[in-house]
């Protein structure tokens, strides 16, 4: 009787520990942003959708990480945004796309978020890669989310401000990159183009002009 009254317990337990961090049910939203406005031509009002939705989609996760890379290539359909996100390392070769229409993972979007900015994280990451959960992580350590876990989702609107975090981000790398350059130039370089050498017929001697010989004086 004991040893029964511990095994359920146990199972108690367990239970629920299961179902307070186990399974996450995704949410599916069958008209998303990404479906309505798919192009870059509607990239407006594809922001202006997604921000009211109260879930991002793996479509419009994707979707709004490739307008973020301002790629010249047009990217209208859930399969191309895949092989662009394949190409990037946002996706394994091997691995099983997401569904596009379900909400997406903090994890997976982190992932793209961290290769977007070149994150290369602590010990941790280094060793394991980005991971869903250390990518999360280091985005959160850096101030571009909230304390949230790897498995949760986003609205429309918490996605849209990361990534205008992350644009900001990105200028202010850029600037750096540009003030250090500027720095590095060896002193007494004005950036003003030198002056261009006098050609042959400038260097060459002045032609001699006609001298009039006094005349001598009469008596």
């Amino acid at each position: 009787m004991h040893s029964d009254g511990l095994r359920r317990s146990a199972l108690v337990i367990l239970a629920a520990t299961l179902s307070s961090c186990g399974l996450h049910e995704r949410t599916s939203i069958d008209q998303s942003a990404s479906l309505q406005f798919p192009t870059t031509t509607d990239s407006l009002d594809f922001w202006d959708a997604l921000e009211k939705q109260s879930v991002t989609t793996n479509d419009d996760a994707l979707h709004g990480l490739i307008l973020l890379t301002n790629t010249d290539q047009e990217l209208g359909t859930w399969d191309e945004r895949v092989r662009f996100a394949r190409t990037q390392g946002w996706i394994a070769e091997d691995a099983e796309p997401p569904p596009p229409q379900e909400s997406a993972q903090m994890g997976f979007i982190a992932v793209c978020v961290c290769d977007v900015l070149n994150v290369r994280g602590g010990l941790s990451m280094q060793l394991l890669g980005p991971t869903p959960r250390y990518c999360t992580r280091e985005l959160v350590h850096m101030g571009l989310l909230p304390g949230i876990t790897e498995h949760e989702a986003l609205t429309g609107a918490e996605f849209t401000a990361l990534l205008a975090s992350v644009e900001q981000r990105q200028r202010v790398v850029e600037a750096k990159a540009a003030r250090a350059a500027q720095s590095a130039t060896p002193s007494g370089a004005s950036g003003a183009s030198a002056p261009k050498a006098p050609d042959a017929s400038q260097q060459a001697d002045p032609p001699a002009t006609d001298q009039v010989e006094p005349s001598e004086p009469t008596s």
